[in-house]
């Protein structure tokens, strides 16, 4: 598979009635922001026809980051040398790209690096959003999307992408996020009822930076893809509510619940570990 660079630019939010002026104005990153990776996530979706035109999608974008305006930002330090995220709407990057293919005849995408194509590369990344639609010549869309992890966890990234869907679809953007991350300083004076530190979370330094996947050689890494079938899932569902059907406030198992759980169970038993360990 060839994936084609048709353009590559900078999008920026689209605000309805008067734009706030572009200043140096910064949110600090809370506490639970430092923790995290310091890093892009990536995430590939593929969409079947028909799928709306380019047009309608930057544009539903753009109407996003009216609303997430930490996203259209930069990475940068206060006075104090503390990370922060520069509030200068310098935009995110949106690539447009083709594949003279059609999608089922790469899809099931076998594991290896010709995926990394179909977003836009981790190195060196300055804006905190990167975006790639990738047209087939069946007519299916595949969305690349990249996101810094210091602005948002996988839930507030989610809820980004539901804005995206509803605003590319003329829809109101509901619920809007909350920009306020003072809401986790911390109280004065301090008042600890548990000792997260060292359990929770350790201590690092920051990563100016931090490896990305795209240095990875393909003989590093070995990737295992398992298909479960309907049946299988049905099966495991079922088993799962069943056992939990003698507690009053129990709810059935959801299939994603039974899955992980049967897998955590898998990878458990293959690693050997005694009776009473404690996993990660």
């Amino acid at each position: 598979m060839k994936v084609k660079i048709e353009s590559t630019r900078t999008i920026k939010p689209a605000y309805e009635g008067i734009s706030p002026s572009p200043t140096l104005h910064f949110i600090p990153l809370s506490v639970f922001d430092k923790a995290t990776y310091n890093t892009h996530i990536a995430v590939i979706y593929a969409y079947r026809p028909p799928t709306p035109p380019n047009a309608t999608i930057e544009y539903g974008l753009k109407r996003a980051l009216s609303e997430y305006r930490e996203w259209a930002g930069r990475l940068g330090e206060n006075e104090k040398g503390d990370p922060v995220i520069l509030m200068n709407e310098k935009g995110v990057k949106f690539v447009e790209a083709s594949v003279n293919d059609k999608l089922d005849h790469v899809m099931p995408l076998k594991p290896s690096s010709v995926i990394l194509s179909l977003h836009p590369s981790l190195k060196d990344v300055e804006e905190l959003v990167q975006v790639q639609l990738t047209r087939f010549t069946c007519g299916s869309l595949v969305v690349g999307f990249t996101a810094h992890h210091l602005v948002a966890d996988g839930q507030s990234t989610s809820n980004f992408l539901v804005a995206w869907g509803r605003a590319s679809r003329g829809l109101d953007m509901n619920p809007l996020p909350i920009h306020d991350r003072t809401i986790f300083n911390p109280r004065k004076p301090p008042h600890f009822e548990f000792d997260h530190r060292g359990v929770e979370y350790k201590s690092k330094k920051m990563v100016k930076n931090c490896p990305n996947v795209d240095n990875i050689v393909d003989d590093d890494i070995i990737v295992h893809k398992i298909h479960f079938t309907l049946d299988f899932l049905s099966k495991l569902k079922a088993r799962a509510s069943s056992s939990s059907n003698g507690h009053s406030n129990s709810k059935p198992s959801s299939t994603f619940e039974s899955l992980v759980a049967h897998l955590w169970r898998a990878i458990t038993k293959a690693r050997g570990l005694g009776g009473f360990e404690t996993t990660h």
